[in-house]
C-alpha cells in the first residue's frame, strides 16, 4: 500500500487535520477548536492525538504514513522546523521548535512546517491550477483576515533567505494612508483590504457620510466583520460595497507589484474574501489590467484557486512530498 500523507491547518480558531492518498485524494478528515486557550506544547500534543485519531479510525498506523505537514500563519524557519512568532493564538507563539516536538510525540514519523500561504502555494501547484504542468512559476496570493502570498519560482518554493518571502500584505502602496498595520508601518496592503481592517475601514466609510443601511454605526462599527460586509455587498449596502471595491482595488495594486518583481505565469488568489464572488475577482482584474498598459507582453493568468475548502489541508500535506 503507497504510503499516505497528512495535512495539519493550525488556525487561531480551527485545527484540522487529513489524510490523503499522495494523488491529493481526501480519506478523512478532523476538525476540533479545542486548541485555543493551549499553551504550544499542549497544541503539538493536541495535534498529535488528532493524527492519531485520524490514523485508528481508518484501521491504519503510523507506520502509514510517509509524512505530516503543518501549516499556519505566522513566520517561520522552515528548514529549522520552527515558529518564529505567530500571533494567531491566544498564547501568542515565540522562536517554538514545532517539528523537532512533534516528531518526538509521533514516534519519529517525519514533520514539516511552514506558513500558511507557502503551503496552499505548493498545494496549488500539484494539485490545483498548476497540476497539469502548464506552469513554471506560480504566486498564491490568500485574501482573508489578513493577505499574504505563497512563491513558486522554477517549479520549486521560494522562501527567501530567512524564510519571510512572499509577504504581499506588508508591502506599503499608499505612502499617505493613516491606516496603520499590525506590523506598525502605515499603508500596507493588509491594512488597506483584509478582513482584519473591516471595522476600521466601515467605521471610516460611515464618517465620510455614507449611509449604511444594515444599521451599523460608528459606535458599532467595531463589530463588523467578514460575513457582515459579504451580506451587505450582496444586499446592496452602500458602505459595504465601497469596502468591497477599495480592496478588490487594492489586491489589483498588489498583483501589478508581483506583475513588475517576478513576471510569474499565473497568480492564483484564494481566502475567505474570494467568497465575495465574480464580482470582486474581476475587479481585481480590471484593477491590475488598467495599469500594465503596454507593459505586458504575454498576457499573466488571474485565477481562482480550485482547492477550495481543502486547500489548507492538502496544502500543508503537500509539504510533504516536496
Amino acid at each position: 500500500m503507497e504510503k499516505l500523507i497528512c495535512g495539519v491547518d493550525l488556525g487561531g480558531t480551527k485545527l484540522a487535520a487529513a489524510l490523503f492518498k499522495q494523488d491529493g485524494s481526501r480519506i478523512d478528515m478532523v476538525i476540533t477548536h479545542d486548541h485555543t486557550d493551549l499553551n504550544p506544547d499542549e497544541i503539538v500534543l493536541r495535534i498529535a492525538a488528532l493524527v492519531r485519531e485520524l490514523l485508528s479510525e481508518n484501521n491504519l498506523n503510523l507506520d502509514d504514513l510517509l509524512g505530516v505537514g503543518v501549516g499556519l500563519a505566522g513566520h517561520i524557519l522552515h528548514k529549522e522546523g520552527m515558529i518564529i512568532t505567530s500571533s494567531n493564538f491566544k498564547n501568542t507563539i515565540h522562536h517554538f521548535p514545532l517539528v523537532g516536538k512533534l516528531e518526538k510525540e509521533l514516534g519519529g514519523v517525519k514533520v514539516f512546517l511552514d506558513n500558511d500561504a507557502n503551503a496552499q502555494a505548493l498545494g496549488e501547484f500539484k494539485y490545483g491550477a498548476g497540476r497539469d504542468g502548464d506552469y513554471d512559476s506560480l504566486v498564491y496570493m490568500t485574501i482573508s483576515t489578513g493577505i499574504g502570498a505563497g512563491l513558486v519560482l522554477n517549479r520549486k518554493m521560494y522562501r527567501g533567505q530567512s524564510g519571510t518571502a512572499g509577504e504581499i500584505g506588508h508591502t506599503i502602496i499608499d505612502i499617505d494612508a493613516d491606516s496603520k498595520c499590525t506590523c506598525g508601518n502605515y499603508g500596507c496592503l493588509m491594512a488597506l483590504s483584509s478582513g482584519l481592517f473591516f471595522p476600521e475601514l466601515y467605521k471610516r466609510k460611515l464618517e465620510k457620510g455614507i449611509f449604511s443601511t444594515l444599521g451599523v454605526t460608528i459606535e458599532t462599527a467595531g463589530q463588523v466583520d467578514g460575513h457582515l460586509v459579504n451580506r451587505g455587498f450582496k444586499e446592496g449596502d452602500p458602505v459595504s460595497i465601497a469596502i468591497v471595491e477599495d480592496s478588490a482595488d487594492m489586491v489589483g495594486f498588489g498583483i501589478f507589484n508581483i506583475f513588475q518583481l517576478l513576471n510569474p505565469d499565473v497568480v492564483v488568489l484564494g481566502g475567505g474574501l474570494m467568497n465575495f464572488g465574480d464580482s470582486f475577482t474581476n475587479r481585481i482584474r480590471e484593477k491590475f489590467c488598467s495599469l500594465t498598459n503596454e507593459m505586458m507582453c504575454e498576457e499573466m493568468g488571474i485565477l481562482v484557486s480550485e482547492m477550495g475548502t481543502d486547500a489548507g489541508l492538502l496544502g500543508a500535506a503537500a509539504l510533504v512530498l516536496e
